[in-house]
């Protein structure tokens, strides 16, 4: 989701461009597309996600072949979870421009989360066709093929996020998941490392690094993020039992003959 919202923002911001080289807005003129898209997505920055469906709308009514508010609906939608509005929305905006093949990340996100796994991954395929956009169809692909088995494969999907999308921390979460449980410790490590670049204050990164330094029995660093970990998110159970667990074991090993 938080890369639909960068998408949405990056609207705003050449759409707020446009508005600001229009003369001031009169009461006649506030019923404008550029107006009520503007507005649709400051809602939708905000939060404001029914509001800014009802903004998206108008523009729909107002410009009925401008594919890119039927997107940004689209994900308007998705963002409430009414997974069938969304789908709706992107198969009307391929309708007025077929060329928008990123939109097709978007509806195999859409299939995946309502459980389509083929049909997700047909919609992910036609999406890599653009070598711009990569991010969303290749996390997709790694998560279907996470949810098959297929770890070596959802691995090299994931990798291809992280290369075209280096701040993309679901990819790096599940990639440096993968590695640990393949014992390539090393790896891994090197994989949340670089991801806290970009996010230093997600907490789940920092849980996935102090278990893998549990595998490395580093239990020094394994306790210093999980505490970490504690003051982003003081209910995190896994960093609190993790703690707990790793206290009790330094403890019984201080006392031992």
């Amino acid at each position: 989701m938080l890369y639909l919202r960068r998408y949405l923002l990056l609207i705003l911001a050449g759409i707020l461009a446009v508005c600001l080289s229009i003369s001031p807005v009169s009461g006649a003129d506030r019923d404008l597309p550029n107006v009520h898209f503007a507005n649709g997505l400051v809602y939708y920055a905000l939060g404001f996600t029914e509001m800014a469906t009802k903004e998206f709308q108008r523009v729909c009514e107002l410009e009925p072949a401008n594919s890119e508010v039927r997107v940004a609906l689209g994900i308007a939608h998705q963002a409430k979870g009414d997974l069938n509005a969304a789908l709706k929305a992107y198969e009307e905006a391929l309708r007025i421009d077929s060329s928008l093949l990123h939109v097709h990340g978007l509806i195999g996100d859409v299939y995946r989360a309502k459980g389509d796994g083929n049909k997700a991954q047909a919609h992910y395929l036609k999406a890599r066709e653009d070598p711009e956009l990569l991010a969303i169809p290749c996390y997709g692909l790694g998560v279907l093929a996470e949810d098959a088995g297929d770890t070596e494969l959802a691995i090299e999907h994931y990798q291809a996020v992280l290369t075209a999308a280096p701040d993309h921390t679901d990819a790096a979460l599940r990639l440096a998941h993968l590695l640990r449980k393949n014992d390539a410790i090393d790896d891994a490590l090197e994989v949340v490392s670089e991801a806290n670049r970009y996010n230093p204050r997600n907490p789940e990164l920092h849980y996935q690094w102090g278990l893998l330094y549990l595998e490395k029995e580093d239990y020094i660093r394994a306790e210093h993020e999980f505490d970490r970990v504690l003051q982003l998110e003081r209910s995190h159970a896994g960093a609190r039992r993790e703690l707990k667990n790793l206290e009790g074991m330094l403890d019984r090993e201080m006392v031992a003959p």
